[in-house]
């Protein structure tokens, strides 16, 4: 038995174990080729690794604009705020590590941190 690749518009788009090529898009790869890789002249070519800075830096957008409010001063103030959120801060803070992935967003996955609970007093 041997790995098939299977090729469409010069894309493997499947992965078979035959003892024969059943098409004549069926082509005798390595173990490593798997779906996404290209087929071009004879010739496996692995795909570039994906860029998730576009999709970071969107998450991190979301996240920022979830959490706007939090950065308005008197959200904070209990003078004029009833409740009022007791830890701005922490917000502040959580803000401010999400806008730095924001700002530079890493090709690979990003870890974002975890969004503070909101505490309330009156």
């Amino acid at each position: 038995m041997m790995n098939y690749a299977i090729i469409e518009n010069f894309i493997v788009t499947n992965i078979a174990l035959a003892n024969e090529p059943l098409a004549d898009n069926w082509i005798a790869c390595p173990d490593n080729v798997t779906m996404g890789w290209g087929y071009v002249d004879g010739q496996f070519i692995e795909p570039p690794p994906f860029d998730y800075s576009a999709q970071n830096s969107a998450q991190a957008q979301t996240l920022l604009t979830a959490t706007d409010w939090t950065a308005i001063a008197s959200v904070a103030d209990p003078v004029v705020s009833n409740p009022y959120l007791t830890n701005q801060a922490e917000f502040l803070s959580y803000r401010s590590a999400v806008r730095a992935i924001g700002v530079k967003p890493p090709t690979t996955p990003a870890t974002f941190p975890t969004a503070p609970t909101e505490q309330w007093s009156s």
